[in-house]
């Protein structure tokens, strides 16, 4: 990125990681990729399964909230204040404002999906007994999440573009990609040879 393009990023996350509201997403996040997991586990418990599939699929669910909460507002509430058009008149392209936002809000919605692999380590230091698993196969599910969290994150952009007020943009992120989210949560494919044979998991029985 160019020069105004970073320090325009870096004012982005800045703001926004001292706002309480984008801890409260982290943890929210965090809180449903778990629940999520523990339905799934349930649901598979004592037949064939791969672990870090189990997780990748509440993990493809619960992208589009951070990905609708940090774009909602990156050019719809400047609409909404009426800065709008300073900041487009500014000493920045508007090809440079749209890449710092866009890059600023893709970044904070992949360290909220980040920060609930704790879950996954977690379960595997308390499950009894503890499942085997391919760190591939968590890396390859894990891509494939990051991949639509990228999506999700530029579609949010774009409604952010065209809608006037957050919660329209932030409300047609979230409708959108949980709408998309399903098929590609159905979709993960991991590696053939990280299939595992039928497992039960004590700790969720």
């Amino acid at each position: 990125m160019s020069s105004p393009t970073l320090v325009l990023f870096r004012k982005e996350c800045r703001v926004a990681l001292r706002s309480t509201a984008t801890w409260c997403v982290f943890a929210a996040c965090a809180s449903l990729v778990g629940t999520f997991f523990g339905f799934a586990l349930r649901e598979a418990a004592g037949g064939p399964a791969t672990l870090p599939e189990i997780f990748c699929m509440p993990l493809a669910l619960a992208a589009p909230l951070p990905a609708a909460f940090f774009t909602m507002g990156l050019f719809a509430r400047e609409r909404h204040n009426g800065t709008l058009e300073t900041l487009l008149t500014a000493p920045v392209s508007d090809a440079q404002t749209v890449l710092a936002k866009f890059s600023a809000a893709c970044l904070l919605s992949l360290v909220s999906l980040a920060l609930c692999l704790p879950v996954f380590h977690a379960y595997l230091r308390f499950a009894a007994p503890p499942p085997p698993w391919d760190a591939r196969s968590l890396a390859a599910g894990c891509g494939a999440v990051a991949a639509a969290t990228v999506l999700w994150t530029a579609l949010g952009t774009l409604f952010s573009l065209l809608c006037r007020h957050e919660s329209a943009a932030g409300a047609a992120t979230l409708i959108a990609g949980l709408g998309l989210s399903l098929p590609v949560s159905g979709s993960i494919e991991l590696p053939a040879d990280s299939a595992l044979e039928p497992w039960s998991l004590v700790a969720f029985s």
